[in-house]
């Protein structure tokens, strides 16, 4: 197992031919010294800086198109990086090929070899990793009996035993190949397929798919292909694990289960993982740590609850959470008042030193769903009317027009409101809605950032 460690790192693209850079980033090229300056490239990826811990489970998450999956390229060694350094423990792999790495990736479309068994798409990178012996081919997992449930397995991640043949590998081969015909036990079976035949059983263990070692891709359904590609990367007892958005192509109930088996897993491995998606639901419940990308940038690394608590900036306040929070434009007022057409509110006294310097300034007022209530007509209330109604059974989600006081119709201002499932509300209703006031979040108007009421309890990291 090794950390992982990601040093200024770029990524850029030569334009196509006849294509004009429109960028809205400073156009970057390479020096000597990997430090990007000017040039005509489209710009991917951007001082891109992470060290993943050993061992830990981190998930990169954000809209497609912002670069995720070609960071998890770049440290597979898929792509070629424009600029930086990665680190895989205490090595500099940035020269190194695929296969010297000790990487294993999980691909979206699990990448199974569709004309080899079960078996034989586990074993194909042990017996390539060793070297010679036999190619993996249809039926050859059927040659060795099923272990019991008593039967022992070996330690997880032990390394693969080193075979040790009196015979020379070309006669080995010779052997394997002549009797592969024959009745199985007349076959000649090399150490070395021993020894894969051992790591392979204990991965099947596993992962729970001892019964399905002799099929082949076609004949399984979306979840166990899914297992096989873990299985194949499992039992090359790699440093780091790369999954690129493994569960995307199952259905919601077993991206669920597949979802919890893949965290248990890790969790009994210890392996380093990298875990590429855009359902923020995965990131919130896999992750140690979730690092929020956008344009080719990180905003934010850090774990799940902090992100949802603690956003960074307004992207990452909007894209965590579902339905994703809401955004007022208010006016502050010193020492603590907020005002809009629609309410005046005064603030906890930790807001008054954080916004003094924005007073009679616009700020962005943010306020997750739930922190949303119905509530009765007050000056520091919003009348909004119901627009749109979802009920979920255990919840129910309101979209919702804030009314211009003095007017019968209502604004184009949107909000959405998560209430109990048992009041009953109706399309076209008008309400009230009072707002937590130690759940607010402000940003600045200008850059987005978000601004942090000082209180030395919850300072973080990031907090200025």
């Amino acid at each position: 197992m090794a950390q992982v460690i990601l040093e200024n790192v770029y990524k850029s693209f030569p334009p196509r031919k006849g294509e004009s850079v429109v960028s809205q980033t400073p156009k970057l090229s390479l020096k000597s010294d990997a430090t990007p300056e000017h040039s005509e490239n489209i710009n991917v990826l951007r001082r891109i800086n992470l060290t993943v811990a050993d061992g830990e489970f981190i998930v990169l998450v954000g809209p497609s198109g912002c670069g995720k999956s070609t960071l998890l390229r770049l440290i597979a060694g898929l792509e070629a990086m424009t600029g930086g350094n990665i680190w895989v423990g205490d090595r500099l792999v940035n020269d190194l090929p695929p296969k010297e790495r000790d990487i294993a990736m999980v691909f979206q479309n699990y990448a199974l070899y569709p004309h080899m068994t079960v078996y034989d798409n586990i074993a194909f990178g042990l017996r390539r990793r060793g070297g010679g012996g036999e190619r993996g081919t249809r039926g050859q997992g059927g040659d060795f009996p099923l272990p019991t449930p008593h039967s022992p397995l070996p330690t997880p991640y032990s390394p693969l035993p080193t075979p040790h043949s009196p015979l020379p590998s070309f006669a080995e081969n010779l052997l394997v190949g002549v009797t592969r015909k024959l009745p199985k036990g007349l076959r000649y079976i090399s150490e070395k397929e021993r020894a894969v035949n051992q790591q392979v059983r204990y991965v099947a263990n596993l992962l729970q798919m001892e019964g399905l070692l002799n099929r082949l891709p076609k004949q399984l359904s979306g979840g166990q292909r899914q297992r096989v590609a873990l299985g194949r990367a499992i039992a090359r007892n790699p440093q780091v694990f790369l999954m690129d958005e493994p569960l995307s192509n199952l259905d919601a109930k077993l991206r669920a289960e597949t979802r919890a088996q893949i965290v248990k897993l890790q969790r009994q491995l210890g392996t380093t993982t990298i875990y590429v998606t855009h359902d923020q639901t995965e990131a919130m419940t896999m992750g140690d740590r979730i690092a929020i990308m956008n344009q080719g940038q990180i905003q934010q690394v850090a774990p799940p609850l902090e992100l949802y608590n603690r956003p960074a900036n307004r992207f990452v306040a909007e894209f965590i959470g579902s339905p994703p929070m809401n955004f007022i434009a208010v006016k502050f007022q010193a020492p603590q008042v907020i005002s809009h057409s629609q309410f005046r509110l005064t603030l906890p006294e930790t807001w008054a030193t954080a916004l003094q310097k924005y007073d009679g300034q616009t700020l962005i007022l943010g306020i997750r769903p739930e922190h949303l209530s119905i509530s009765l007509p007050a000056t520091k209330n919003l009348q909004v009317e119901v627009d749109l109604v979802e009920n979920l059974g255990n919840d129910t989600y309101l979209a919702v027009k804030l009314v211009e006081p003095n007017q019968t119709t209502s604004t184009s201002n949107y909000l959405q409101v998560r209430v109990p499932p048992d009041r009953t509300v109706r399309i076209g209703e008008q309400l009230w809605l009072s707002l937590t006031p130690d759940k607010i979040h402000f940003f600045d108007p200008e850059t987005e950032e978000a601004i942090f009421p000082k209180n030395p309890s919850l300072s973080l990291p990031f907090e200025k």
